[in-house]
Parts: structure tokens; C-alpha cells; sequence
């Protein structure tokens, strides 16, 4: 029973362990698992005892079928494939190949020749059916053997032969792989379907079927004779949930303005006189086939496939059902329920810490070495809801963008819900990430409580659980720069002092002008949390930080505030005061217990000193040269995010 993952964005060890769900919590009446593969693999169990139905019988070579086979695919529109049981196990196409070639038979003859010669209405009758409009003689869709006959017969090709290698053209584009016909299988269709032939030549009495029936006959019987395996039938469906384009290879298959119609047409035929009960219980556009296999797809999404020989009365395969009921029910994959989430926007932005830095100003040295090392902290910022497939999404991206890691910062203040099943995957790859010793810091959680609670009971007692107290992107950053510049000299956050010359805003002063200045100086100190200077008051002293670290906010709406800058030691903040009149534009709060040395610049014009005006002329000057330096870095930082 080979099962396996993939993602194609990655297959290292922890690739292939992400996408994982967490172990059964009660106090959060789930159901889960410890993998997405264990997921499938435990549904795949559950579901096999379930041995009624009967393998079909009426063609001879499909009668031959193990009744105990059972594989399982699921294909996501970003090409990540997950598979259990016999999902490689050969076995002949059948009737779901009439949803491809319908998609074919509109992209060579156009809508109005097609729906001229087939009409889409369902018909409420089982797959052999004879469902013509008296009047016309048009097959009610393309679902039934009727209408498929005729699909087949208005794809390109000059003979059935043509028609056949066209379709198997197509086919391979949909399934990334060339495909072939069962010879075995197509003389059993061919010697037994004196049905499909009548219906051939009932349809040629109407000129619905306008040249000898026996030829497209051939190829229809050739066609669904073509051996696929669980995760072809996927990988095909997960095309048409991806517009017509291959999610593993990229190529195109079917024009988009044609996937649409085939969907339809899925939805409200393909599971033939079950086909009501089928959209109202799991909601997906279906299309079975009595050589046990099953294809539901999702669109813009994901598409699972299901081989199972056992059929139920109306020639669909019960375990097919079951396991596509159990799938969207546990990961609300019903199309119609109501959803504002788009996969392509769940990852607003990834950068590392290398590109984008916190508000803190930082000593060059410190820079320099956020430069070599900013690398080892990722970020990425998420949006909107998280549900199965976008929660995916986010996994496969953080596995991708985690190699050479080792800090990740996940916001999710953007984030407006999370679904039981993106709670379990999401709860896993913090678990897998923490056991590879990843520092995890998941901030703009405050309004997710549920989210919250998961993760704190989940990694109650862990030696290396996530940190969950950072507001916004902009405080974890800084975090993980601390713990990447060492504790030992992380910005003077021990306690150091630095001297006035050691200050930024003293570069170049001599020993008769730091004189100057420290005479002029105030000593002050306040405690975390202390408000030092407040927005919209005379600014009229300006700061020398000698130890601690301050950050400057404004006040937003809902009590709540936005960080602009950070200061650590050897900075100065408060330079408004060096131009007359002016008022603060933020509140200045001290971070941790800080020292300040204050100068009111009012004392320094009075100075009748020549010592006085170089002063001044080189506090402009370093000011002007620190402002340049910050501006540029602030452009730096808004082309990386735009990238």
C-alpha cells in the first residue's frame, strides 16, 4: 500500500513532514490526525470494511477487478499531491473520461455546434440511458453514454482512429503523462456494447451522428478504455480546478472558456440519477465511471480521486462516495459554502530580516552584522481566511521559505478567521518546526482566541514552544535581531551606558566641543513603560540615550497604537526640539528602564561661545547625515516588500 507526499516546491526531510495535523485535542471536539498522509490513510481504513456494492460485471474484462482495492489522491490547484492506498494502481478511465472529452469536442467545434448536437439538461436516468429530445433527437448532456458518443464523434479527426489520438493527446496534457489504451478492455467494450451500438444508430436516424456510426464507435470504445491510476484521475481534475492549466506542469490542457461548461455540466450530470443527492451532501462537480473510479473537483482549489471496483445500484463506486463525503464534511469542501478567501492572496508578503528590519536604530556594527545574519529570520505576513486550501498554501510556502532558517515570524494580524481544518494544519507545522529546533514567534493573535488556545495547550510544557506575545511583525523582529546579535552585546539591553561621544549624533565632536555640550546636559531616568515626551506638546528638549531602549507611537483608534521608530542606546530622539516653535509628533515611551541626558537647545543659542555654533553646526549636520541614512533605508525596505 505505497502512499506518498510531494510539493513541488520542495522534497527535503522537512517538506515531506510538513502539512500535518495535530493529535486529537478534546476540549476542541475535533477529529484529527497526525498527517494529512495519515489523514487519507486513516479515512482510506476506516472506509474499506465497507464491502457492499458489486464490482461490474456486464463487460467481462471488468469483471475480473479486485473488489478490495482502494486508493485515494488529492491534487491542490498549486501542484502538491498527497495519495494513499492503490492511488498507482492502473485501471480503465470509463465514463469519466466524458467530461475531458466534452471539454475537447468545445474547444474543436465551438459552443453552438456542440449544444446543436447535446443538450446539458440532466436527465435523471442511469449512464446508459437512451435520453433523446423527441423532436430533435439531442442526448439530454454529454454525461450519458448518448451524449458522449456524440462528443467523441465532433472531436477532430478525419476517422475514429484521428478522433482517438487526438483525445489521447489531450488526455496526456490533463494527466502530465502520456496515457494508453487496455487492449483487453476494449475488445470486452467493443464485443458486449450492442447497447452503446444501438444508441450509435438511433442517433445516426436523427443526423445527430451524420456519417457511419461503427468508426466513432471504435473510438468511444477505445476511449474509455484508456488506464489511468488514482492520481492521473487527480491530477486531471486538479487541471480543471486550475482553469485549464496543468498544476504540475504548467501546460495549458483545455481553453479556459471551456472548463466552465465542463464543471456545469459535472455538477448537474456527472453522478447521473444521484447526481441531486450528490451536490446537496458534498458539493463538488463529480463524475464517476464503473471501472470504480471517482473524480470531484473543487474549483480554484483542489480535486480528489478515488478507486474503488465496488458499485452501488446506479453504477457509482461506494467507497468513492463515502471517502468524498467524509472530505468535505471534515474539510468544508462544499462549493456553495460561503467563502471571501482567494488561495492566490492568503501570503501577503515574505521577506527575510536581512531585507526588512525592526523600527530599532541600531550601532553600525549591529547593522552590520543584521546584514550577514538577517537571512536566518523569515517573515511572512498572511490575509483573509484560512480554510484547508489556504492554510496549505501557507504550509508549502513556509517549507519552501524555511530552508537556511531558523526564525520564523508568521503574522496573522491581517488574518479575519481560521477554519477547524487550517487550525489543524497550521498547529502541526509550528509542531514540526519546533522540533527542528525553529524559533517560532506568531504575532497579531489577539483575535483568535480559539487559534490561541490551540497552541498554548498544544505546546504546554514544550522546550520549544511558539511565542505568542508580539502585537505585530514590527516587535518580533526585533526579538529575533536580539537574539541574533548574541545577549551579550544585543544594543546595551543589559544595562552599558554609553558615553556622549559614543552617541551617533556626536560623530566628529572634539574634546572642547563634548565639553561643551555635557555641560548642558540633564541626567534622567525612567522606568518601562515611563512616557518620556507626548504627542502634540512643545518639543523642547532633545535627547541623548545613554542606556535602554524608547520607541516612539501614535495613538490609532480602538486604544489601539502603531510603533514608528525604536532608539536604542548611542541614538537620539526628541530632534524636533532643535528647530523653534515645533510640537511632538509621537509619544516617546520607554521600552525598559532607561538613562537620558536632556538638552534644552534654547540654553545652547544663549551661549556667547564660538564653541557653541560648531556645536550646533555639527549637530545639523550629523542629524541631516542620520536622516539621509534612515530615508535610504526606508527606500530599501519598501522596494524589497514591493518585490
Amino acid at each position: 500500500m505505497a502512499s506518498c507526499f510531494r510539493t513541488k516546491a520542495a522534497s527535503t526531510p522537512l517538506a515531506r513532514y510538513l502539512l500535518l495535523f495535530p493529535d486529537a485535542h478534546p476540549e476542541i471536539g475535533m477529529k484529527t490526525y497526525t498527517s494529512l498522509h495519515d489523514y487519507l490513510e486513516q479515512l482510506r481504513k476506516s472506509i474499506a470494511p465497507l464491502d457492499t456494492g458489486q464490482v461490474a460485471d456486464y463487460i467481462p474484462e471488468l469483471a475480473k477487478a479486485d473488489p478490495d482495492r482502494f486508493g485515494i489522491a488529492v491534487v491542490t490547484v498549486d501542484g502538491h499531491v498527497y495519495q494513499s492506498g492503490d492511488a498507482r494502481l492502473p485501471f480503465s478511465i470509463q465514463s469519466i473520461s466524458k467530461a475531458f472529452t466534452y471539454g475537447i469536442a468545445l474547444e474543436d467545434k465551438g459552443h453552438e455546434e456542440v449544444a446543436r448536437r447535446i443538450n446539458v439538461e440532466p436527465s435523471g436516468e442511469a449512464f446508459n440511458s437512451i435520453s433523446l429530445e423527441p423532436e430533435t433527437g439531442r442526448p439530454l448532456n454529454p454525461m450519458i453514454n448518448s451524449g458522449a458518443i456524440v462528443a467523441t464523434s465532433l472531436v477532430d479527426g478525419e476517422n475514429g482512429d484521428a478522433k482517438l489520438q487526438r483525445i489521447l493527446e489531450k488526455f496526456a496534457l490533463f494527466a502530465g503523462r502520456p496515457l494508453e489504451v487496455h487492449q483487453d478492455i476494449y475488445e470486452s467494450e467493443r464485443t458486449t456494447g450492442h447497447r452503446n451500438r444501438a444508441i450509435a444508430h438511433l442517433l445516426r436516424t436523427y443526423d445527430i451522428l451524420e456519417d457511419d456510426p461503427e468508426p466513432v464507435l471504435d473510438a468511444y470504445f477505445r476511449q474509455c478504455s484508456i488506464l489511468v491510476t488514482t492520481r492521473d484521475l487527480a491530477v486531471m481534475g486538479a487541471t480543471l480546478a486550475n482553469d485549464g492549466v496543468n498544476p504540475i506542469t504548467g501546460v495549458r490542457a483545455l481553453e479556459a472558456k471551456r472548463v466552465s461548461s465542463v464543471l456545469s455540466v459535472m455538477a448537474t450530470c456527472g453522478m447521473y440519477d444521484y447526481s441531486g443527492n450528490w451536490i446537496h451532501r458534498v458539493g463538488m462537480p463529480a463524475k464517476s465511471g464503473v471501472g470504480g473510479g471517482l473524480l470531484a473537483v473543487l474549483p480554484g482549489q483542489l480535486a480528489v480521486a478515488v478507486f474503488s471496483p465496488r458499485l452501488d445500484a446506479k453504477g457509482n463506486s461506494v467507497r468513492g462516495i463515502a471517502t468524498c463525503e467524509a472530505l468535505s464534511s471534515e474539510f468544508g469542501l462544499h462549493m456553495l459554502r460561503v467563502t471571501r478567501v482567494t488561495t492566490a492572496s492568503v501570503v501577503r508578503a515574505s521577506y527575510t530580516g536581512a531585507t526588512v528590519r525592526s523600527k530599532i536604530n541600531r550601532d553600525e556594527t549591529s547593522n552590520e552584522l543584521l546584514d550577514e545574519a538577517g537571512h536566518q529570520v523569515q517573515v511572512i505576513e498572511l490575509t483573509g481566511e484560512l480554510r484547508f486550501v489556504s492554510a496549505e498554501i501557507v504550509t508549502a510556502t513556509v517549507v519552501e521559505r524555511m530552508q537556511g532558517c531558523d526564525y520564523l515570524i508568521l503574522d496573522m494580524e491581517r488574518v479575519t478567521s481560521i477554519d477547524q481544518s487550517a487550525l489543524a494544519l497550521l498547529t502541526e507545522l509550528v509542531a514540526t518546526l519546533a522540533a527542528e529546533k525553529k524559533l517560532i514567534l506568531l504575532t497579531g493573535t489577539e483575535n483568535h482566541y480559539t487559534f490561541r488556545r490551540r497552541m498554548k495547550h498544544r505546546f504546554h510544557n514544550h522546550e520549544n514552544p511558539p511565542n505568542l506575545a508580539f502585537a505585530d511583525v514590527d516587535r518580533a523582529l526585533e526579538y529575533a535581531e536580539d537574539r541574533l546579535l548574541g545577549t551579550a552585546r544585543a544594543d546595551n539591553q543589559n544595562g552599558a551606558t554609553l558615553s556622549l561621544q559614543e552617541h551617533l549624533l556626536c560623530r566628529n565632536f572634539d574634546t572642547q566641543e563634548l565639553a561643551l555640550l555635557a555641560g548642558l546636559l540633564e541626567e534622567a531616568r525612567y522606568d518601562a513603560g515611563e512616557m518620556i515626551c507626548e504627542e502634540g506638546t512643545p518639543a523642547d528638549e532633545l535627547y541623548f540615550l545613554a542606556s535602554g531602549r524608547v520607541s516612539a507611537s501614535v495613538r490609532l483608534d480602538h486604544n489601539r497604537r502603531r510603533r514608528l521608530s525604536a532608539f536604542a542606546a548611542g541614538w537620539t530622539f526628541g530632534e524636533s526640539a532643535l528647530f523653534a516653535g515645533a510640537k511632538r509628533s509621537a509619544d516617546i515611551h520607554a521600552d525598559t528602564p532607561v538613562l537620558v541626558h536632556r538638552l534644552d537647545p534654547a540654553r545652547l543659542r544663549k551661549l556667547d561661545d564660538p564653541n557653541a555654533m560648531r556645536v550646533a553646526l555639527k549637530l545639523f549636520r550629523n542629524l541631516a547625515e542620520l536622516s539621509l541614512s534612515r530615508l535610504g533605508h526606508v527606500n530599501r525596505e519598501i522596494r524589497n516588500l514591493s518585490n
